[in-house]
């Protein structure tokens, strides 16, 4: 991923429904809290509740409310998309995604607890990318075609 060679695009509005924690990258913060809310989320059956709400099929993981950069702190919210409306089951919150500028990358194929850290490190290290960075809302999307991710950018 030397070359920036996505095209910025706007997105639509969308909501999404789901479980959401407040952490940041510092040692021992997101590296223990995301993995804890994927188990929550299939231990306790989201998906299942979700089933009768659910827009359309991407499972999302939503980063949202950004302190600063990926240094400080955000939330992180893992759900479906849902209509606006719709009032959120016990225990879950809903993340409402304005239309904002961004590109979005494909990761390469692999087990996602091993391709998405490892893409997130390269962003990290781009030469371009962190400079175009909005922190927005950014997110990534897991289907059967594979996983890609929104990053809000100039």
């Amino acid at each position: 991923m030397s070359e920036l060679a996505e095209p910025l695009v706007q997105t639509d509005s969308f909501s999404v429904m789901g479980l959401r924690i407040r952490t940041s990258n510092a040692p021992g913060e997101a590296d223990v809290k995301i993995p804890a809310i994927y188990s929550k989320f299939y231990k306790e059956d989201i998906p299942k509740q979700m089933e009768s709400l659910r827009k359309f099929d991407p499972l999302f993981a939503v980063y949202s409310s950004y302190e600063s950069d990926e240094n400080g702190s955000y939330d992180f919210l893992l759900g479906y998309a849902v209509n606006a409306n719709v009032k959120p089951l016990p225990g879950m919150e809903i993340a409402h995604i304005k239309p904002q500028n961004g590109r979005y990358f494909a990761i390469q194929p692999g087990p996602p607890e091993e391709v998405v850290p490892k893409f997130w490190a390269e962003i990290w290290n781009h030469p371009e990318i962190p400079k175009i960075r909005t922190f927005q809302t950014d997110w990534e999307e897991y289907s059967e075609a594979g996983i890609r991710v929104f990053l809000s950018t100039r």
